[in-house]
């Protein structure tokens, strides 16, 4: 097998491809451009090709160079998971969590205080984001996700068996309550796509045109949905696992008692080494008993 390049001349390349500058990769590697020239020149003269095409101001990747690039990225890229796969557990006594505002909002800030009362040596640190991030980058411990759970690359545990439910704030709706009532209402819509087929299938079991609705509010965001319809400015369709506690503390009602299973639902997502932490094993099986999954 032919001898491989250094290692050390690999990550120069990658970083100095990255950022179209050698300059920029001197920085960014903490040495000097110099050093930068040279790695670049010693992994040239090991291949026996050039890999930029370089001027006075800029430098990029040839027709070589962008040929090499993606498997040198995936190499460091497997070489990191495989360190981190046998690496002791990094920073024990915090927890980094990323999940979704709403789950954040709903079930996460008002309850956290109950598992930092478990673990007091363990602090908390949440990143409400409503993509899932990479974990290399962004060093979290943690995900919390709603979806159907394939997420390449990272392993799913499923928190609890969902389903979308209509609420109202009872302020809109006194006496005998019917579906005409209840649809004649502003519609807080979210237009996610699975919330989209929710309320196309209640239209439909109610011989309601979707049409006919009257939408106020539309965003892909659960949380302003939750709080709007808290506020009685109008009906809406949410996950019920968000909406549990104002169920039970009267603050919504599902008025026509509407509920539909839903095959998304909650997931906690992570490289699958990170669920062998302690940490997270203690967060697991805490937000398990707090839904209710255990």
């Amino acid at each position: 097998m032919k001898n491989l390049p250094p290692l050390k001349s690999l990550n120069v390349f990658l970083s100095a491809a990255k950022n179209e500058s050698f300059k920029a990769a001197a920085e960014q590697l903490y040495v000097t451009q110099a050093a930068v020239s040279q790695q670049i020149r010693l992994l040239e003269a090991h291949l026996g090709c050039q890999l930029f095409d370089r001027n006075s101001k800029q430098t990029r990747l040839n027709e070589k160079g962008l040929l090499l690039m993606p498997y040198i990225e995936q190499a460091f890229e497997q070489i990191n998971h495989g360190v981190n796969a046998v690496s002791s557990e990094p920073n024990a006594n915090e927890l980094r969590i990323t999940a979704l505002h709403s789950v954040t909002s709903a079930i996460l800030i008002p309850k956290i205080s109950l598992f930092q009362d478990l673990n007091p040596k363990l602090s908390v640190q949440f990143c409400p984001n409503n993509k899932l991030d990479n974990f290399d980058s962004l060093d979290m411990d943690i995900a919390i996700r709603r979806g159907l759970g394939n997420y390449p690359g990272l392993e799913s545990r499923k928190l609890i068996d969902d389903s979308i439910i209509m609420v109202v704030s009872p302020l809109l709706l006194s006496g005998e309550i019917d579906a005409e009532r209840v649809f004649k209402l502003p519609l807080l819509e979210d237009t996610s796509s699975d919330i989209k087929e929710v309320i196309s299938a209640c239209c439909a079991q109610y011989h309601i045109k979707t049409n006919q609705l009257k939408s106020k509010l539309k965003t892909t965001d659960a949380l302003p949905i939750i709080q709007s319809a808290i506020a009685g400015q109008g009906f809406a369709f949410v996950s019920k696992v968000l909406v549990d506690e104002h169920i039970k503390n009267g603050h919504l009602i599902n008025p026509l008692n509407y509920t539909f299973d839903s095959p998304r639902t909650l997931y906690l997502v992570a490289p699958p080494h990170h669920f062998k932490w302690d940490k997270v094993k203690r967060f697991e099986a805490w937000i398990m008993a707090l839904l209710g999954t255990k």
